[in-house]
C-alpha cells in the first residue's frame, strides 16, 4: 500500500528550505557556492576535514535540555511543516499521531564538549545532562513541541536510519496504529564521526567523487529531513507518495559492503515488489553512492545487474554524506525533483564528475540534465552490518 508524504522540511547544506536546497540541487552555480567547506576543528592527528555544515542560523530551543544542534536541526525541518501537520491533525486525537526518526550522533557534539570541560575543571558545565547524547532525545523532543502521544521511538542503524524510519512510519499506519506520523532523520557534525572514519580510512582526502576512478572516500555532512506521512494525500497537499520499500540485511562485515551487492539487489528488488513495479518503469536513482571504493562497485553491480536503464547519481558529493539523516534527506530530495518546485524535470548531477570508472558496472551518470519526465524515484542507503533500505517515491 501506498502512503502520502504530504509535505516536507528539510535543511542541509545546500540550503534552509526546500526551494533553497531544490534551486541547489539542479543548478551547478548554486551549488557550488554552498558545496562542502572545511569543518572548523580538526582531527586528533591535525586533519582538517571537508564536510557539508549547514551554514543557516538555527532556531533557538528555550528549555536548555534540549538545547542542542541536533534538536536545533531537527525544529528548523519541523517548522517548515508545521502548517500543514496542524490542519491535518484538526480531528485526530494526538494518541493517534506517531514519531519516528533516524539518527546515529544525537548530541554527541555537546558530549563532547562538556568531557573537554571536565578533563580541564574536574565539573560538567551546568547546562550539560547526559540524556541529551541518547538515540532518544530528537523524537523525545519532537513529541514536546507537538503535542503528539502516540508511538514515539528513534531508529539507529547506522546510513540507512531514516530511511528505515520512513519504512517503520508507513507500517504504523498499515496496521491501524497510526493516522499521522512525523518520520525523518536528523544528525549533526561531531569529532566523534569524523575521527571515526578517518580511522576507518573511509575519507576522502579532498572532495567525495562518486563512482568516479579517482574516488577515494567520504566527506562526513549533516542534516534534518521530515516528512507528514499519512494513508491517503488530502487535496490540500502533495499528491507524493511513498509507493514502495524493500529492506535487507546481508551481514557481510561490520563495515565493508558485501562485493557483489546482493544485499543491495535484495532491498531494490523487494522495493519494486512491494511498488508494484519493474526496473524500467523508474526514471531516476538517487545512489547510496558514497564515494568509497567498494560501496559504489557493490552499487554499480547491483543496480546493472537489475536491468535498470535510467539516470543515477549520488548527490553526497553535494550534500556530504549525513550517516543517519542520509536516508531522510535522500529521499527529500527525491521528493523535489517530483514536486511543483522541479518544474523541468532536472536532475542532479552526480557532483563532481559523471564520468564513470571504467571498471565499475555500466550505469548512466547523470550531468545535470533536463529528463523527459520524473514519474517514480528510487533510492538506496546501505549502511554498516549490510543493513539495507531501497524506497521509491512517485506523483
Amino acid at each position: 500500500m501506498a502512503v502520502a508524504l504530504n509535505d516536507l522540511g528539510l535543511i542541509c547544506s545546500l540550503g534552509n528550505n526546500k526551494e533553497s536546497v531544490m534551486a541547489a540541487l539542479c543548478d551547478p552555480k548554486l551549488s557550488q557556492q554552498n558545496v562542502l567547506s572545511p569543518f572548523a576543528k580538526t582531527g586528533n592527528d591535525g586533519t582538517a576535514f571537508l564536510v557539508g555544515a549547514v551554514k543557516a542560523e538555527l532556531p533557538e530551543i528555550t528549555d536548555s535540555f534540549f538545547n542542542t544542534r541536533n534538536n536545533q536541526l531537527l525544529l528548523s525541518a519541523y517548522l517548515q511543516i508545521e502548517q500543514t501537520f496542524k490542519a491535518l491533525c484538526k480531528n485526530v486525537a494526538n494518541s493517534r499521531i506517531a514519531i519516528v526518526l533516524g539518527t546515529s550522533t544525537s548530541a554527541i557534539s555537546e558530549g563532547e564538549s562538556a568531557y573537554k570541560v571536565f578533563s580541564d575543571t574536574g565539573k560538567y558545565p551546568e547546562q550539560f545532562d547526559y540524556r541529551q547524547q541518547e538515540l532518544h532525545a530528537p523524537s523525545e523532543f519532537l513529541a514536546y513541541i507537538t503535542g503528539a502521544k502516540g508511538p514515539c521511538y528513534t531508529i539507529s542503524t547506522a546510513c540507512s536510519s531514516s530511511g528505515k524510519a520512513l519504512v517503520s512510519a508507513k507500517g504504523l499506519l498499515q496496521s491501524g496504529i497510526a493516522d499521522i506520523v512525523l518520520c525523518g532523520g536528523v544528525d549533526s557534525l561531531c569529532e566523534m564521526t569524523l575521527n571515526g572514519f578517518k580511522a576507518l580510512e573511509s575519507t576522502a582526502e579532498r572532495y567525495c567523487k562518486p563512482f568516479n576512478a579517482g574516488r577515494d572516500g567520504i566527506n562526513i555532512g549533516e542534516a534534518a529531513a521530515l516528512f507528514v506521512m499519512t494513508k491517503e494525500s488530502s487535496k490540500a497537499h502533495s499528491a507524493i507518495q511513498l509507493l514502495g520499500a524493500g529492506e535487507s540485511s546481508d551481514a557481510y562485515h561490520v563495515s565493508a559492503p558485501e562485493p557483489s551487492g546482493r544485499g543491495a539487489i535484495a532491498s531494490m528488488s523487494k522495493a519494486l515488489t512491494d511498488a508494484g513495479l519493474n526496473a524500467t518503469d523508474i526514471d531516476y536513482i538517487n545512489a547510496h553512492g558514497t564515494g568509497t571504493p567498494k560501496n559504489d562497485e557493490m552499487e554499480a553491480n547491483a543496480i546493472n545487474a537489475l536491468g535498470f536503464d535510467c539516470m543515477v547519481s549520488s548527490t553526497k558529493g553535494l550534500t556530504g554524506h549525513t550517516l543517519g539523516a542520509a536516508g531522510a534527506l535522500e529521499a527529500g530530495l527525491c521528493w523535489l525533483l517530483l514536486s511543483d518546485l522541479n518544474s523541468e524535470n532536472m536532475l542532479p548531477e552526480n557532483h563532481p564528475s559523471a564520468q564513470l570508472d571504467e571498471k565499475l558496472a555500466a550505469i548512466k551518470l547523470a550531468a545535470g540534465q533536463t529528463s523527459g519526465k520524473i514519474e517514480r524515484c528510487l533510492s538506496n542507503s546501505f549502511a554498516f552490518g549490510g543493513n539495507n533500505v531501497s524506497l521509491i517515491f512517485g506523483k
